[in-house]
């Protein structure tokens, strides 16, 4: 199941548009190392969006025992991965 269908079934539970944000998002695209080319998020299929997103946590991150990094070192962390992956707000 892609995010596109994802979105569009959640507005048909919750009987609400989707977002205008929303649907910037899923318009942009990411580079796939693994297929060599440039994919809309909307055609990612959830388990794949996810996989990138967990790509967000640090390597020396533990699950199991959140007190290795302060609030501010995991806010930085994800700032500059967030910019990294999805940019600035300005593509």
């Amino acid at each position: 199941m892609t995010l596109d269908q994802i979105v569009k079934m959640q507005s048909i539970v919750d009987k609400r548009a989707i977002r205008s944000d929303t649907l910037e998002f899923l318009d942009n695209k990411r580079y796939s190392k693994s297929k060599e080319e440039y994919i809309r998020y909307g055609d990612m299929h959830i388990d794949h969006f996810l996989i990138v997103c967990s790509n967000f946590l640090p390597e020396e991150y533990d699950l199991s025992n959140n007190n290795q990094m302060t609030g501010e070192q995991m806010f930085n962390h994800f700032k500059e991965k967030i910019i990294k992956e999805f940019g600035n707000g300005n593509n």
